[in-house]
């Protein structure tokens, strides 16, 4: 049987050749060459005993967005890349015979109910055809959930990267799939009222100032209809404990983002 050359890439980890291949071809087209390992075949387990086994994100994305150390990035490939989960990466259909309407009504329905298969259609036809509704209504959908998964910071990668490149189907892939994916809890949001709120940010830790801060940058960006109840609930989340991933946090510590 033939071998994987990619497989066998990162099983040998060979740190300096990934540091070349970094410089040569760009962080971006590293990280969409390698998008097959990223994803999990599923977030959430429960066995007959009623135990729950939920693994976390990859922030793999968040990582090359905001670093351009190679030797760190190629660390992170290594570290978070999964050869036991490799994934097929198909070509995304269109579904160009919907309007622009239909499109976000269907992208939020399919989101909402993780179906991958359709959602990715939906996604990508729409941010094909109108960008900015695109990430309006990922970005509604991200702030419905728990900000430990780190949605948010996703869709805000997502724009970011696709500020400095063209679109690429590997690494729209990732983000969709995550989403689909990675089971979403509705009820501090459905139970939040559309009140004034005010964050405690001098009592917070590292992690959620962080995570404010990009979020101010996104309601600043956009004009989301339901910004007060999104701020409601965030504010909910945050009377609990709130921790990145350590790799993501020594990239953004003291950064500018």
């Amino acid at each position: 049987m033939k071998k994987d050359v990619k497989v066998e890439f990162l099983k040998e980890k060979k740190l300096d050749t990934c540091i070349e291949l970094i410089k040569e071809k760009g962080k971006f087209n590293i990280l969409s060459e390698y998008a097959n390992f990223y994803d999990r075949r599923t977030y959430f387990k429960v066995n007959e005993n009623g135990d729950i086994f939920q693994k976390t994100y990859n922030p793999i994305t968040l990582l090359y967005l905001f670093c351009d150390d190679e030797k760190k990035l190629a660390d992170y490939l290594f570290k978070y890349s999964y050869v036991e989960e490799k994934q097929n990466i198909k070509k995304i259909d269109r579904a160009s015979n919907l309007d622009v309407e239909t499109l976000k009504k269907n992208l939020m329905k399919t989101l909402t109910n993780s179906h991958l298969d359709f959602s990715k259609i939906f996604a990508k036809e729409l941010f094909l055809r109108d960008k900015k509704a695109f990430f309006e209504l990922m970005y509604n959908f991200s702030f419905m959930g728990n900000p430990k998964d780190l949605k948010v910071l996703f869709v805000y990668a997502l724009e970011e990267i696709f500020n400095q490149i063209n679109y690429d189907e590997n690494i729209f892939y990732t983000i969709i799939a995550y989403f689909t994916k990675f089971r979403d809890d509705y009820s501090v949001y459905m139970n939040s009222t559309d009140d004034s709120i005010k964050f405690d940010i001098e009592n917070y830790n590292e992690d959620k100032k962080i995570y404010l801060n990009i979020v101010e940058k996104i309601f600043t960006r956009y004009n989301l209809k339901n910004e007060n109840k999104f701020k409601v609930s965030l504010c909910r989340y945050f009377e609990n404990d709130f921790e990145l991933n350590q790799d993501l946090k020594d990239i953004l510590k003291g950064k500018d983002i």
